[in-house]
This record gives C-alpha cells, sequence and structure tokens, in this order.
C-alpha cells in the first residue's frame, strides 16, 4: 500500500542493546510494563530526528503516551542519557 518503513519495538535492536533501551535500564524506567514499547519507540524516533533534544521537545514528542505508573521523570532522565550516549 505504501511505502514507508515501519519498525516495531522489536526491530528497534536485534540484540536489545539501543541506547534508549540501555538508558531504560539504567533508570529503573519501567514498572507495569504497559507502555514500554510505545514510550521507548517514540524516544527512539525522537531522537533519530532530534540527537541532543531539548526538554520541550522531550515533553511534545513524549505527550501522547500515557504511564500508568507515572514514571514520567526517569523517562525524561533516560532519554537524555541516551541522546548522550548517541552522541
Amino acid at each position: 500500500m505504501g511505502d514507508k518503513a515501519i519498525t516495531t519495538i522489536e526491530g528497534l535492536s536485534e540484540k536489545g542493546d539501543h541506547p534508549v533501551q540501555h538508558a531504560w535500564i539504567e533508570h529503573d524506567v519501567a514498572q507495569c510494563g504497559y507502555c514500554q514499547a510505545g514510550q521507548i519507540m517514540s524516544a527512539a524516533s525522537l531522537l533519530n530526528e532530534k540527537p541532543n533534544p531539548t526538554d520541550m521537545e522531550i515533553d511534545t514528542a513524549m505527550n501522547g503516551n500515557i504511564c500508568r505508573c507515572g514514571t514520567y521523570i526517569r523517562i525524561k532522565k533516560a532519554i537524555k542519557t541516551a541522546a548522550t550516549a548517541s552522541s
């Protein structure tokens, strides 16, 4: 139908070693796991477009993802860590 590539959480990294995945573990982001695939993929997409995002850019990019456990502060820290690791 279309010619756009789609990457799923399974395709982000074959070995689970993407900088966002490492940062998620480092900052102990995941609790219940309900939102993790969406959060990680949104963060990876953001860093792909903006390798060093500002707080406002992170907030805007992650705005559509709801975390039932409220780990938003850890999510932001993890994104900043992944940005540092990616550069």
